[in-house]
């Protein structure tokens, strides 16, 4: 019969670096803040304020935030490239047409 060996309880989860939560949460800020309304400005300030009592939570606000901050900014591309990309279409189109009535 064999001895199992002393009991080692398992290790907790490493940590989330610090400095990357905070880096993130500062970009999204500022990225927000300037580009995207404020939605994922408020997901980095939740973030930066969970930074140290709850840090899995903080990276959960920061990747919830940059999602947000991608989507918001691929709606305003779009909305950018059909606001003017429309009337440069419908004007080469009434050039057209009135060339060809001509």
């Amino acid at each position: 019969m064999t001895h199992p060996g002393p009991y080692h309880p398992p290790r907790p989860a490493p940590a989330p670096d610090r400095s990357s939560i905070q880096n993130r949460a500062i970009l999204l800020i500022v990225a927000g803040a300037l580009c995207a309304g404020m939605i994922p400005a408020i997901f980095g300030i939740i973030a930066l304020v969970q930074m140290d009592t709850d840090p899995q939570s903080a990276r959960t606000m920061n990747k919830v935030g940059t999602i947000l901050l991608i989507i918001i900014g691929a709606i305003f591309v779009i909305t950018m490239l059909i606001s003017f990309g429309l009337p440069l279409l419908l004007g080469l189109i009434a050039v057209l047409a009135a060339l060809a009535g001509a």
